[in-house]
């Protein structure tokens, strides 16, 4: 617990110029492309992490997992009330595609660019950025202990 304390203050300070009040963290994980897949999420307020998800999905590509991950993260802002957030991404297609940068292609990413491009409507203002993997371990822990809680069940 010690320690993820220390890295919840480590990534806080990497980001503390940050406007925004709220700051959402996401991650999705497959196992197989396509296999099963999870999410992991991670939301901070003023610095101090407010909630976080490890969720199984199902079966999927990586791609929808990151979609799903950034939904729900999404969600999980509005029901926390946050009405500007900055949302960070280690997939730099989910950051570029939900941010205008990329045309998104696959039909079965459609749907789900529209969810979100929908639930950003919500906040006053949403800011996406990418960042390095490493800065981004909380969430990919969250969904792998997700997929590995699924394989001891079975």
């Amino acid at each position: 617990m010690k320690r993820y304390m220390e890295y919840i203050e480590v990534i806080s300070n990497r980001f503390s110029n940050t406007s925004m009040s709220c700051i959402l963290f996401f991650d999705g994980a497959c196992r197989g492309n396509p296999g099963p897949m999870a999410i992991g999420v991670v939301l901070m307020k003023n610095g101090k992490k407010l909630d976080e998800i490890s969720k199984r999905l199902g079966t999927g590509t990586n791609n929808i997992a990151e979609w799903s991950a950034l939904i729900e993260g999404l969600k999980l802002a509005i029901a926390h009330g946050c009405r500007e957030l900055e949302v960070r991404g280690d997939s730099q297609l989910v950051i570029k595609q939900i941010s205008g940068q990329y045309r998104v292609k696959s039909d079965n990413l459609i749907p789900l660019f529209n969810d979100a491009k929908k639930l950003c409507g919500n906040f006053k203002e949403i800011d996406f950025k990418w960042i390095k993997r490493e800065d981004n371990a909380r969430t990919d822990t969250l969904s792998n202990v997700a997929l590995d809680m699924k394989i001891r069940e079975k």
